[in-house]
């Protein structure tokens, strides 16, 4: 940049417009032996990623004032929490000891990626699967996950200090030193935070994890290749890991089974029972060496008299086959649907029952009315009286989580008055229109 070019930005006019943490940020992520991308846009960029964060931060202290929680008013024992929390809690110790590693080494490109997985973990897995529990639940689930995400939220502003001092202070400041008297005022007064957290390193259910996230990705790859919407409830998912066993992933079944959308998880050696199996021989390979056996080989892999050996040989007619003379070809069986990735096989049945889908139609009508709500900016906690006109009879069997998801304390089947905003909504079971009003504490409606 040059002042004579007239492409130069003052500092102070960067300060200003873009904030010094962001400046901050998108220096330590640049590469030193490549040129720096400094502008407007670029700014941009680098603030959108800080606000992933910035929001996390903003959902907590939002529910925790509305929940009127505290550090002190409840903080279960990491052993007895789900492992989802202990999970976020055992990446917050790998962040801290990886990115005190590479801030050593002076590599803060390499530090800055890690905190950036992190974020994206804590953002888009975690709080993602605890908003529920935040906004809804109470007891103690609640405040585990009340703990947990402020507990990491803690360590990542601790971690994140030496490289955004100003947002990881105003985080610290509000999280813990207005709460606890005996903590130091500002985060550059407090240690390193790795030892500390290296107790809640738990690297077995970090790996079972990654297992279930990508099982969790898998299935909604084979939502989207059979036309099945993610909030289409399915009747069951199977997983296959041959050859390995993960004890811990036994523990999160039950979160794969809720984000994956299924009714019933089951882990099973290997496809093959939910396959139909194939051989085809290449000819090219094995033409010299059967010679005029091959007829016989050919007719016996289409009748689908061969044998698969686990170390990859097929015999086919008394004849067996090396790994590279054949191809194995897997061929879902009616209503399911397979797909692979490193050593994992997802399956989905993709049969809907009418049962199946009533109970889609009011994953449907939830987002529906949460939408509604947001349109009329209602206060999160504000409960509602709401209508619903034309809904299929098969649909309210499954009302009552809409009535708990949506705050709604009545669901009148019925018009909705004059004078109230209403929505069309179409359902697969046909077109309903929705409106809302909300209640008072005593049950009128206002």
């Amino acid at each position: 940049m040059h002042k004579s070019w007239g492409n130069a930005i003052e500092f102070d006019e960067a300060a200003e417009r873009m904030g010094v943490d962001v400046m901050r940020w998108m220096y330590a992520s640049a590469r030193p032996d490549d040129n720096i991308l400094f502008g407007w846009h670029a700014a941009d960029e680098a603030r959108r990623g800080l606000l992933v964060l910035w929001n996390v931060y903003a959902f907590f202290v939002t529910y925790a004032r509305l929940a009127a929680w505290t550090p002190a008013s409840g903080v279960p024992d990491v052993a007895d929490r789900p492992p989802l929390d202990r999970w976020i809690l055992s990446r917050s110790a790998a962040v801290a000891a990886q990115v005190e590693i590479r801030l050593r080494d002076f590599d803060a490109v390499a530090a800055t990626r890690i905190i950036d997985a992190y974020i994206d973990d804590l953002s888009t897995w975690y709080l993602r699967l605890s908003r529920r529990r935040m906004s809804r639940a109470g007891g103690a689930d609640r405040d585990a996950a009340f703990a947990t995400l402020h507990e990491a939220l803690v360590a990542l502003a601790r971690t994140i200090a030496p490289i955004l001092p100003f947002v990881s202070d105003a985080m610290y400041r509000n999280l813990v030193a207005t709460v606890d008297p005996a903590a130091p005022d500002s985060i550059h007064l407090t240690r390193w935070p790795a030892a500390e957290l290296a107790p809640l390193r738990d690297v077995a259910l970090e790996e079972a994890m990654a297992v279930a996230r990508k099982a969790v990705d898998l299935s909604r790859t084979l939502r989207g290749q059979a036309g099945l919407k993610v909030r289409q409830p399915l009747a069951r998912l199977w997983l296959a890991l041959p050859g390995r066993r993960l004890a811990e992933l036994d523990a999160l079944m039950e979160l794969v089974r809720a984000e994956a959308n299924v009714k019933d998880v089951e882990l099973i050696g290997d496809e093959s029972e939910l396959v139909d199996r194939g051989v085809k021989v290449l000819l090219p390979r094995v033409g010299k060496r059967l010679g005029a056996r091959i007829p016989e080989v050919m007719a016996a892999a289409r009748a689908g008299r061969f044998e698969i050996h686990p170390d990859g040989t097929v015999t086919i007619a008394g004849e067996t086959l090396a790994p590279d003379e054949v191809e194995i070809q897997a061929t879902p069986r009616p209503g399911t649907a397979v797909a692979h990735d490193d050593g994992l096989v997802a399956v989905i049945d993709t049969t809907l029952t009418p049962e199946l889908r009533a109970e889609g139609d009011a994953r449907e009508l939830t987002r529906a009315v949460q939408d509604l709500r947001k349109e009329a900016e209602l206060d999160l906690d504000a409960r509602i009286v709401l209508w619903v006109d034309g809904l299929a009879v098969e649909v309210e069997p499954f009302l009552g989580p809409v009535a708990a998801d949506t705050l709604a304390d009545e669901i009148r089947h019925e018009v909705p008055p004059a004078g109230i905003p209403a929505a069309a909504v179409r359902l697969e079971s046909g077109e309903v229109r929705i409106a809302l009003r909300t209640t008072n504490v005593g049950g009128a409606t206002r």
